[in-house]
Formats: structure tokens, sequence, C-alpha cells
């Protein structure tokens, strides 16, 4: 006996079990029937085939086979006939076989889509998370560019900066420049006029000389020459008269400031330099960020070709997919009997009705258990076709959300793309910025450049300038010494008169002192003699204050010692009221003399 559970196999295994239990049942009840008509009534020859059995339940579908011992006593079957039937069993043996393998198979197809289906979902969460990195990324990138672009804009507004203070220096040097030509000329003027005092100035020169030597070595990167001397090594050797000294002085002065500006000159070039380097580190520090992007795009638009192509194949698949889960439906369907069922129609009536007329009520009985036994399994066959048509419904669902997913992930990868491409155009902008700014940096060197060798001119000007001005302040320092004399002059009558005008300033403080003085002792004076007087008027009051109580003190003292007279003059006034009313407050002495004189 066999038992087939409905729950623990599959549908497909199911409807192989059916299809061969149908086939079984047809042949074993053929066989029985041909038996039935000809001995097998009557002998009872083959005791060990019986017809078969199916017992419908709503969960079990039961296989029954009687297998009893053959009995003793019966004739012994012919052997043509089972060797008839030895062959159809093994036939349906191997069309069992046959069933099984192909139902294997079918599983084993399943498996397969079931493992296509679990890597397609898992593909499709791999894409969702590179998505959200690419997201991430283009986030990334676009803050960096951001970054960027305020960065440019940062170094170009303070190019721009720059360059208008240079252009500013440039005007106001250019301003001066003019200024000192005029001057220049003047001074030309007035050098022509006055010569004479070159030999006497020439070592302080020749030192100034050295000194703006120095500054422009050190403005073209030169080597330093040996210094020459001491600076107060010559004035052993000058023998300078008090006249020359001031103007050996200033000339001392304008060496030092000469020293000065060469520091300066250094410093300013150590800038310039600075700032070059700045420069270009912040040029290759660009690039290099440049180099970052292409590659980092490179990177992004790989893994767009591979997610291209991933969904390229999986277009393929699930087109594949459709066409073989079409072909498993037409296979399935023709085996599960509406082919059989259709095409064998005839062929199971003709026995019916042949076996009708010839048989007797025995075989009317399993004509009507075969009938119902086709019917439970027609209804068997429509439910396990409408759990299928529920499968293939359920699996078009999923073709069609895995379809919806596809074009989302389509979708998202055409936005990427667009994406990718603005901001490939965006990164070509800024590469083209990038070469504007390359060539205006270069053009600022360029400037700089030209910008040091007119400093250059102007530095060899100024040194003219500045020993026509040394010539000058030689001129002038004559002058200033005149000038020092006078004021020496003016200076000593200032300080006679000053100390004129402190002599009558003492007399005139002291005067003033003084008459203070005098003020502060009459005002004291005054003061006195108020207190005084408020002080005799204090005396006076309390005078008549005391006389007032001295009189008022002798009325007093009469009435205390003879109270009694005031007592009876009330008593005479009022004879009603009580004789002595205030006698508890008196002494006993005095209560006992009134008592006595009443």
């Amino acid at each position: 006996m066999m038992r087939v559970k409905h729950g623990s196999f599959n549908h497909v295994e199911v409807v192989e079990e059916m299809i061969f239990a149908i086939n079984v049942g047809y042949k074993v009840n053929d066989l029985c029937t041909r038996c039935s008509t000809s001995q097998l009534s009557q002998s009872r020859r083959f005791p060990f085939l019986r017809p078969v059995r199916f017992l419908t339940d709503s969960r079990d579908v039961l296989w029954i086979m009687d297998t009893s011992e053959p009995q003793i006593d019966g004739p012994d079957p012919s052997p043509a006939v089972d060797h008839g039937l030895l062959a159809e069993l093994e036939s349906l043996r191997q069309s069992h076989q046959s069933l099984r393998s192909r139902s294997a198979e079918m599983e084993e197809t399943l498996l397969l889509a079931q493992r296509q289906r679990e890597d397609c979902v898992n593909e499709i969460a791999n894409m969702s998370k590179i998505i959200e990195s690419l997201c991430s990324e283009r986030d990334r990138l676009a803050s960096r560019v951001g970054e960027l672009e305020e960065l440019l804009k940062e170094k170009e507004d303070k190019f721009l900066s720059k360059f208008e203070e240079e252009l500013i220096e440039r005007e106001s040097m250019r301003v001066e420049i003019e200024v000192y030509k005029k001057k220049f000329e003047s001074v030309e003027e007035e050098m022509e006029e006055r010569g004479g005092l070159l030999s006497r100035s020439m070592e302080a020169v020749q030192t100034v000389k050295d000194g703006l030597i120095k500054v422009i070595q050190n403005v073209d990167d030169d080597k330093i020459p040996e210094t020459l001397g001491d600076e107060n090594g010559g004035n052993g050797d000058l023998r300078l008269d008090s006249e020359f000294m001031p103007v050996f002085e200033q000339i001392m002065e304008v060496r030092k400031l000469v020293d000065l500006a060469d520091s300066k000159v250094s410093e300013y070039k150590e800038m310039k330099g600075k700032e070059k380097r700045q420069l270009e580190n912040s040029v290759v520090s660009l690039t290099e960020e440049n180099r970052d992007i292409s590659s980092l795009l490179r990177v992004a638009l790989m893994e767009k070709e591979a997610v291209e192509k991933s969904l390229n194949k999986l277009k393929g698949n699930t087109e594949q997919k459709r066409v073989a889960l079409l072909q498993f439906a037409e296979r399935g369907l023709q085996r599960v009997g509406f082919g059989f069922m259709m095409g064998s129609g005839g062929s199971i009536e003709q026995p019916m009705v042949e076996s009708y007329g010839a048989s007797s009520t025995g075989s009317k009985s399993d004509g009507s258990e075969c009938e119902e036994e086709v019917v439970s399994l027609a209804s068997t066959v429509e439910k396990i076709m409408k759990n299928l048509r529920l499968e293939i419904t359920q699996l078009r669902r999923c073709l069609d959300e895995s379809r919806s997913d596809n074009e989302r992930l389509e979708s998202l990868t055409t936005k990427q793309a667009q994406q990718i491409s603005e901001n490939s155009l965006y990164i070509k902008e800024l590469e083209e910025r990038e070469r504007l700014l390359a060539q205006n940096i270069e053009e600022l060197l360029v400037d700089i450049k030209e910008t040091e060798t007119e400093v250059d001119r102007w530095r060899e000007a100024c040194e003219l300038e500045v020993v026509a001005g040394k010539n000058e302040v030689e001129e002038r320092d004559k002058v200033v010494t005149i000038l020092q004399q006078e004021l020496e002059k003016t200076k000593s009558a200032l300080e006679i008169s000053n100390g004129k005008l402190k002599l009558k300033a003492d007399l005139a403080a002291a005067a003033m002192a003084a008459q203070a003085t005098a003020e502060k002792s009459l005002q004291l004076a005054d003061s006195r003699a108020t207190g005084l007087r408020e002080r005799i008027e204090e005396l006076t009051r309390q005078l008549e204050e005391a006389d007032s109580r001295e009189r008022s003190g002798r009325r007093s003292i009469m009435r205390i010692c003879w109270p009694w007279r005031a007592f009876i003059k009330v008593n005479a006034g009022n004879g009603a009221a009580p004789r002595f009313p205030n006698v508890r407050r008196m002494l006993p002495e005095m209560q006992s003399l009134l008592h006595s004189r009443v």
C-alpha cells in the first residue's frame, strides 16, 4: 500500500502520481473486465488482481492495491496472461520512473528558478547599495566642487585686490616720480651753479654707493661684495671742523636710511617669494584635486557600465525565464491530461459500452465505481489546475514587480548618468577656469617681473636723486648752521627776557599771596567776633533762665511747706466735697498736723 499526502509533495509530483494512477487504473480495469467476461468470474484464476479503488479525502489520496494471497484450491493462471500482465506492469513501472525523473528535473528547475530569483533579489539589493554609495559620493563631490568654487572665488578676489593695490602703488610711484623729476630738474639747475663741495663729500657718497650696490645685489640675487671698512674708520683722517660735523652726521644718517631701505627691499623680496611659493603650491594642489576628481569620475563611469551590463543581463534572463515558464506551462497542461482526456474519451466509452451489454450486475457496479473515481480525479485535477493558475498569477506578479524594479533602476541609472554627465561638464568648466587662472597667474608673474625691472630702474633713478639730495643737504646744512647761530642769539635774548618776566611774576605772586593772607586774617577775625557775640547771647539767655528758675523755686518751696492753706480754701468753697481727699499722698507727720489743726 502506498500513500501520497497532499501537503508533503509538490503539486507537480501529485499530478504525476495522479496520471500514473489513472493509467494503472484504466489498464487494470480493462484487464479485470476482460477476465470477468471470459474466465475470471467463474473460475477466479487471477486471485492476486482485484479492482482498483481510489479513496479520496480532504487531505490524503490513497492508492490501494490488494495483494492478498492466492487461493490454493483454485486453478492455476495461464502463462500467457501472466506474461502480458508482467509486460504491462513493467511498462507501467518504466513510465512511473520516467515520470519520477521528469518530476525531479522539474524540481531542480524550480530550485534553480528560486535560486535565480534570490540572486536577482540580492543583485537588486547590491544595486541599491551601490546607488546609495554613488549618491553619497555625488553629494561629496558636489560639496567638494562648491568648496573649490569658493576657494577659486576667494583666490580671484585676492588676486584682484592685490592687482588693484599694485596699480595704485604704481600710480603713486608715477606721481612721486614726476615730483622727483621736477625736483631733479631744479636740483640740476642748482648743481650747475654749485659744484665745489664734491671733493669733501666723496667718502660719504662712496659709502652710500656701496649701500645701494648691496641693495641692487640683494634684489638681483647676486653675491654680496666684501665690506669696505668701518663706518667710523675715516673720522680720524678727515679732521673735520665743527662746521662740517653736522654735514657728516647727516650723511651717516642717510647711510643708515639706505641700510634700512636695503632690509625693507629684502623683506619685500622674501614676501614675494613666499607668495610665489604659495601660488605654486595652490596650483599643484588644484592639479592633484583635478586628477582625483577625474579618477573618481572614471570609476563612476566604469561602475555605471557594469550596472548597465548587469541590467541588460537581467533583462535577457527575465525574457528567457518567461519563455521557459510558458513552455513549462504548456507541457504541464499537456501532461496533466487536457489532451489525454479529450482524445481518449471515446476509447474509454467504447469498452464501457461493449462491456455493458455482455457483463453481469457485478461489472455494472465496477463501472460505476470507476466513473466515481474518474469524477474525483477530475475534481482533484481542477483543484490542482486552480493552484497552478494561482501560482502562475503570483509568478506574473513577481515578474511585473521585477520589471517595475528594473524600470526604476533604469530610471535611476539614467538620472545618475545625467548627473554624471552634468558633473563631468561642470568639471570641464572648472578645468577651463583653472586653465584661465593659470594663464592669469602667468600674466601676473610676467607683470611682476616687469614691475621688478621698473623698480630696478627707479632704484637707479633714486640713487641719482640721493646723490643730488646729498648735495642739496650739504648746502642746506650751511644755511641751517647760519640759522642756528641766529637762533642761539635769539634764544639768549629770550632767556634774558624770560628771567625778567619770571621776576615780575614772582613779585606779583608774592603780592597776591600777601593779599590773600590779609583777606584770610580778616575773615578769621570776623568769624571770631560772630562766635563771641553768639556766646555772649547764649550766656545772657542762660542767666535770665537761671533767675526765672530761682524765683519759681522759692514759690514752690512755700507751697510745699504749707500746703494746708490751699486745702482749707478748697474745703471752704466746697462744703459737700470730702475734707481731705489726698491724705494718703501726704507724709504721716503732715497728716498728724492736719488732724491736730482740725
